[in-house]
């Protein structure tokens, strides 16, 4: 019959004896050096030994700082399975100095059996055992062991039982190599929610409060539960910290509930600026804003906002200087007429320039907002309605009147749309997804009973995807746009830059005035295959898929610092109907990130495959003319 023994990690000399007894000298530690490990990188083994430190201090080699090292080696190796590990330190002087050598005789990996032990019967095996990470028969892994403990506690809280622990033990046999991973469940009682105290919460705010608790005294427990409520609650806006604390210190069937608050100002101002630079301008921006929330209205919420920016071209021409301004104002209140319904006016004035024109004019916006069930199904309608006129960039003056016409680059034009979208949001991060999809659709219909003057239909749907695999992170995404009708200047679809296709630049993967012709050109080719240097002017059709691997690569200083991958496709044409999907403008390319303050900006170079030579269009020439760079900040999707 096998020996056997239940492992405990804090140890790590329970699977061998101690180290066999080394002589010392009086010389400093010159290395350290450990042999016949395959299964753990000396990277992963050397950084975390005690006698690490006395390689840059010059000191010479203490005897139970190689007991403890050698401890550590054998408990790293155990936590991996290794049961039967042996690891003898040889210490070796070398030209006056001393040298210490680990040799590692690694032996057998163990395999995995899985028990679970003591579920309620309302809860099935299967659903304990999915949340488990090893599998039988796969190598023993400590961490992984460890890591399902909590789900499976969550899983029974979530059941109602709230006091339920889980205590796992581990069960090793050197000899057969099996490691038995037990988890033995304590449920406790089943428990339903008790009192619920909200005695931080304002009283004018009690109701919005308590209108986002998915529960009720008297309902069944869970954790859930209080986490959804918790995130409810802090998504009103008015408060800088929430937490939803149940109180299972006792023993009874009823757990309370109690809700601490702390109030946000109910001002704010922010101001920032920012410097741009484009393959063709520099641009500066500055931005000023602020917010008021009424004492007697704590549900009604107004914000101001001005932008401006100043655009330079640096492209050798005449150097212009081209503002934009943007205005805008709000008036937002949350629970109109029920509970996490939104309601929204706004209005603002634009003076922007683009490309290929500039245009100037003022909008108001009316819309209504509320989750359809879930918080992560979003649902928005809306009235938009805007009085714009157009002028002609420089470059673009030899424009005949036909197609200004055609484009919609008329002296004046007022655009009236209803606008309505659907947003399930399922990732497990919106800022920095490594889990879960995102499905988006947005459509909007221009017609004179929106008191516009131009005619249209456009929808817009996303998807992306995201899964993680080894610490790598695999993103893709598919976009596409199609406006049927006429088509409204400021509505027309760009593709290129940070958030776009990467072998372009900010804007540049889009069809081109004309000048010869009422209408637009989609990417039009001199014979040397070169594009010429008209002004884009945007499409009516667009496809944008991607594909991006992420992955962490070091955290030097504790700032973590990695790189990615990428595939981007896209097109955009003139109308809705000119999109070939099996024709896409390809780029790949790569880059690097970092995080400061939590914030991740990152740099990349894409490298146009099947569009190579048109210089322009990425404001490159020569060697370099089939590459983009840019620099942004957040995940590109």
């Amino acid at each position: 019959m096998s020996r056997r023994w239940l492992v405990v990690f804090a140890f790590a000399s329970a699977c061998g004896g101690s180290p066999r007894p080394v002589a010392l000298g009086p010389e400093h530690l010159a290395a350290i050096r450990i042999t016949g490990n395959r299964a753990i990188a000396n990277d992963a083994l050397e950084p975390a030994l005690a006698l690490h430190e006395a390689l840059g201090d010059g000191a010479a080699i203490d005897p139970y700082l190689l007991t403890l090292d050698t401890d550590r080696i054998r408990a790293a190796y155990v936590k991996r399975g290794f049961f039967a590990v042996q690891v003898v330190p040889e210490v070796h002087r070398e030209a006056g100095s001393q040298v210490v050598v680990f040799r590692v005789v690694e032996g057998r990996r163990a395999g995995v059996r899985v028990q679970i032990t003591g579920l309620p019967p309302e809860l099935p095996a299967a659903a304990a055992r999915g949340l488990v990470e090893l599998r039988d028969g796969a190598a023993f892994d400590y961490d992984a062991y460890d890591a399902a403990k909590q789900p499976l506690t969550r899983l029974l809280e979530d059941a109602g039982y709230a006091r339920a622990e889980v205590r796992g033990a581990v069960d090793a046999d050197p000899v057969a190599a099996v490691a038995t991973v037990r988890y033995d469940v304590v449920p406790g009682a089943r428990c339903t929610f008790g009192e619920i105290q909200m005695s931080s919460v304002p009283p004018d705010l009690a109701a919005a409060v308590r209108a986002r608790l998915g529960f009720a005294a008297g309902d069944r427990y869970s954790a859930r539960a209080l986490a959804e409520a918790q995130a409810e609650i802090y998504q009103l806006g008015r408060f800088s910290a929430v937490q939803v604390v149940a109180d299972r210190s006792g023993d009874g069937a009823t757990v309370g509930v109690a809700i601490e608050v702390v109030e946000a100002s109910r001002h704010e101002l922010h101001t920032g600026f920012g410097l741009g630079y484009e393959p063709i301008t520099y641009e500066a921006r500055v931005r000023i804003g602020g917010g008021w929330v009424p004492a007697a209205q704590p549900l009604l919420a107004l914000s101001a906002d001005a932008r401006v920016a100043l655009t330079v071209s640096h492209d050798g021409g005449p150097t212009e200087l081209e503002p934009k301004i943007r205005v805008l104002g709000s008036l937002q209140r949350s629970d109109l007429w029920r509970p996490r319904l939104r309601g929204e006016i706004e209005g603002g004035f634009d003076y922007q320039t683009v490309e290929a024109f500039t245009w100037v004019g003022g909008h108001v916006r009316v819309g209504l907002g509320s989750p359809l069930g879930p918080r992560w199904l979003q649902a928005r309608v809306g009235w938009l309605l805007e009085e714009l006129s157009y002028s002609l960039a420089s470059d673009a003056s030899a424009i005949t009147r036909g197609a200004r016409d055609a484009l919609g680059l008329v002296d004046a034009q007022r655009i009236g749309a209803y606008q309505a979208s659907l947003v399930a949001d399922l990732r497990d991060n919106p800022i920095e997804p490594h889990r879960g999809g995102y499905a988006a659709v947005t459509v909007a219909a221009g017609t004179s009973l929106a008191g516009g003057t131009v005619s249209y239909r456009q929808i817009t749907p996303e998807l992306r995807g995201y899964f993680s695999l080894g610490g790598v992170v695999i993103a893709a995404r598919a976009r596409a746009g199609k406006i049927y009708g006429e088509v409204p200047v400021t509505e027309r679809y760009f593709s290129g830059g940070t958030s776009g296709q990467r072998g372009f630049s900010e804007r540049q993967l889009a069809p081109q005035l004309a000048l010869d012709a009422p209408g637009c050109e989609d990417t039009p080719r001199s014979p040397m295959g070169r594009a010429t240097s008209l002004p884009a002017i945007g499409g009516a059709g667009l496809v944008e898929t991607g594909i991006e691997l992420r992955r962490q690569l070091a955290s030097p200083g504790g700032l973590p610092v990695g790189a990615n991958l990428f595939l981007d496709g896209a097109d955009v044409t003139c109308t809705a109907a000119g999109i070939n999907r099996l024709r896409l403008h390809w780029a790949i390319g790569a880059g690097i990130w970092g995080k400061i303050a939590g914030l991740k900006i990152r740099g990349d170079v894409g490298y146009r495959l099947n569009r190579t030579g048109d210089d322009e269009l990425s404001g490159g020439t020569g060697a370099f003319g089939d590459f983009a760079w840019h620099i942004g900040v957040g995940e590109t999707y």
